[in-house]
C-alpha cells in the first residue's frame, strides 16, 4: 500500500515536470542562448551559478523570458553537473542557497 505522502510527492513531481515542459516550450530560444552563455562562462571561470548568468543577462540588455521560471530550467541539461552550493549574491535571491555548476 502506498503512503499518502508518497502519492503527493509523485503528483508534485508530475506537476513540476509539466510546468518545466510548458515554460521550456515558450522560452526555448532564451533557455538555449543562456545555456550557451553558461557553457562559455563555465569554460572561462571553471564554475558558474545562476547569479553569474543573471549578471551577464542584465549587462547584455537582452530580452527577458516570458516567465521567470525559465531561469530554473537552464541547468537541466546534460552539459552541466552540480559542484556544490553557495549563498546567492543577488538582491532578489535574499541570500538563499543556490547551486554551483560545472561542465559535465
Amino acid at each position: 500500500m502506498n503512503h499518502p505522502l508518497q502519492l503527493d510527492l509523485m503528483e508534485a513531481r508530475r506537476r513540476r515536470d509539466r510546468g518545466i515542459t510548458r515554460v521550456s516550450g515558450k522560452n526555448m530560444a532564451f533557455i538555449e542562448h543562456m545555456r550557451q552563455v553558461a557553457v562559455s562562462l563555465c569554460k572561462l571561470k571553471g564554475q558558474i551559478t545562476i547569479d553569474d548568468l543573471r549578471v551577464w543577462h542584465e549587462a547584455s540588455h537582452e530580452r527577458d523570458p516570458t516567465s521567470q521560471n525559465a531561469w530554473g530550467v537552464i541547468f537541466k541539461d546534460k552539459r552541466f553537473k552540480p559542484l556544490g552550493f553557495t549563498p546567492s549574491r543577488q538582491i532578489q535571491g535574499h541570500g538563499r542557497i543556490i547551486r554551483v555548476w560545472g561542465l559535465a
